[in-house]
């Protein structure tokens, strides 16, 4: 079986392991793992041009994390392929449901938000045996209750051969194994920037790290929030559910094991009720620790007034804010607040920026909290000639306002975008030069993703903010190693797999000949 190209546009560019990756998803349900700007949107569109040629009753179905990526796939298809723009559709949860069925009767080519498509496949308006391949771009969602699970064992059911798009999968071979178990994967699809084919598409990335002293004044509100921490892990240790008292030594994925570890014992053992409480006071604790040394003290301050005027408190936050400490650590922040001592971060950006922009430069700004990407946006529209804006989740943007910013940033109507983890995935938006992580993120995904957002069309750098011997540090290199790991692997698991093909052919062949 060859690949039936008839329907791709004739101008199209087709590479050499873009064409090999699709011939070899013809035959396997395949996981496409590429750095990102390598084209695996284009691996999809090579497949669905075959099958929409040869196998013309039927659709594809392209699905995707959010609705701006939805559009882009959309819009990329339709770029692509010899078809009727018409019959290319994007569905979301802005479009009513009876509207949507009525697209789905015309349509050739849907490209989608899972839990849409998982709404209309429950409620009878969409079935998968309409189609003939499904893609799941960014697969490595596919864990979990997110509905990629739902929907990718639809598609095993069926005739649909599926694939799977990701740049960045796991590094834990458990994680990967269970994306390729619920996407029925049998075949894995690996380039990398040095692999001969590649090498020379890939658009070098520079990564710097620069690091920044916390200053002076920060160290004695942190050495209150490690002694605070330190004695509430010391009343977990006492009580056997904590392995040490020392902050250094209990990290965030000890406290989740910990929670979990607590939970188990309550039903037989009485003191872990009151583990529970002292846990959830440890966890509020690292979270502030966590945020003076990774935002400052303005992000504690508005975390630590966050828990008085919740509505509802637990026997822990009602304990945490009865200790005078916390009284003294708000007056603290204020004092500091006040005197405009602020992180050291926020001054390494702003000059970051200056000079970027002042080179003709586009950046994007990565932070992970909503409030401190809300807080450099206005720190960073203070300085000649930048103009900046922000992308944030649908909780504080709806979709229609997050596609029509994102346009304007294409358009370079302002030249710095400040995002959360929504501009993480995915997104194409072609010659940005700059991107700034303010804080390390411990995740390799969410690393990769970020670092993907320049050097698509050219050289571009990635920056990391770190504050030196704190968490941010801790994070860069637990990243850095996952990424290696990753890597490792994914080229195991791809030999298993290869493997168990061929055992199984061999085991075929044995059954045909006898």
């Amino acid at each position: 079986m060859e690949l039936d190209l008839s329907l791709l546009k004739t101008h199209v560019e087709k590479r050499d392991y873009q064409l090999l990756a699709a011939a070899s998803a013809l035959w396997h349900n395949t996981l496409v793992v590429m750095p990102t700007a390598l084209g695996k949107t284009f691996v999809a569109a090579l497949l669905a041009a075959h099958y929409l040629k040869t196998q013309p009753d039927k659709k594809i179905l392209f699905l995707t994390p959010t609705k701006p990526l939805a559009d882009q796939q959309a819009q990329r298809m339709a770029d692509v392929l010899d078809v009727s723009p018409e019959k290319v559709i994007v569905v979301t949860g802005s479009v009513a449901p009876n509207q949507r069925q009525a697209m789905y009767a015309s349509a050739q080519i849907i490209c989608g938000t899972p839990q849409t498509v998982e709404h209309d496949v429950l409620s009878h308006k969409l079935s998968f045996t309409d189609f003939s391949l499904v893609v799941f771009d960014e697969a490595h969602r596919a864990v979990g209750d997110y509905a990629y699970v739902f929907l990718g064992e639809l598609a095993q059911h069926s005739s649909a051969r599926v694939l799977g798009l990701t740049a960045s999968p796991s590094s834990q071979k458990e994680k990967i194994e269970q994306i390729c178990r619920n996407l029925g994967i049998t075949h894995l699809e690996l380039k990398h920037e040095k692999d001969p084919l590649v090498s020379k598409y890939v658009q070098p990335v520079k990564l710097d790290f620069l690091f920044v002293d916390l200053p002076d004044e920060f160290k004695s509100i942190q050495n209150l929030l490690r002694s605070m921490l330190s004695e509430t892990l010391g009343d977990l240790k006492q009580l056997g559910f904590s392995e040490s008292a020392d902050t250094a030594k209990v990290n965030k994925r000890d406290l989740l094991s910990m929670r979990a570890k607590i939970s188990a014992a309550i039903p037989s053992n009485p003191a872990a009720y009151k583990a529970a409480s002292l846990h959830a006071r440890a966890m509020n604790l690292a979270h502030g620790l966590d945020l003076l040394e990774s935002q400052g003290t303005d992000a504690l301050h508005s975390f630590l007034e966050g828990l008085k005027t919740r509505k509802t408190k637990s026997k822990a936050v009602t304990g945490l804010l009865s200790d005078f400490r916390v009284t003294k650590l708000l007056a603290q922040c204020d004092e500091l607040l006040s005197k405009g001592v602020v992180h050291p971060k926020i001054a390494r950006l702003k000059t970051l920026v200056f000079n970027a922009v002042a080179q003709g430069k586009t950046l994007i700004v990565f932070a992970h909290y909503r409030d401190t990407a809300d807080r450099l946006t206005q720190d960073l529209n203070t300085l000649s000639g930048v103009s900046a804006k922000m992308l944030v989740g649908r909780a504080g943007m709806t979709q229609k306002k997050q596609k029509a910013l994102l346009d304007e940033f294409r358009q370079k109507a302002f030249n710095v975008l400040v995002c959360t983890s929504v501009g993480e995935e995915g997104l194409d938006i072609e010659a940005v030069d700059l991107v700034i992580f303010y804080e390390a993120v411990p995740s390799e995904i969410r690393s990769i993703q970020r670092r993907g957002r320049t050097g698509r069309v050219r050289a571009g750098n990635a920056v990391v903010l770190l504050a030196k011997n704190t968490k941010d540090e801790a994070f860069f290199w637990i990243a850095k190693r996952k990424e290696r790991q990753m890597h490792e692997t994914l080229g195991e698991l791809s030999r298993e797999m290869s493997r168990d093909r061929n055992a199984s052919h061999d085991a075929q062949k044995g059954l045909r000949d006898f």
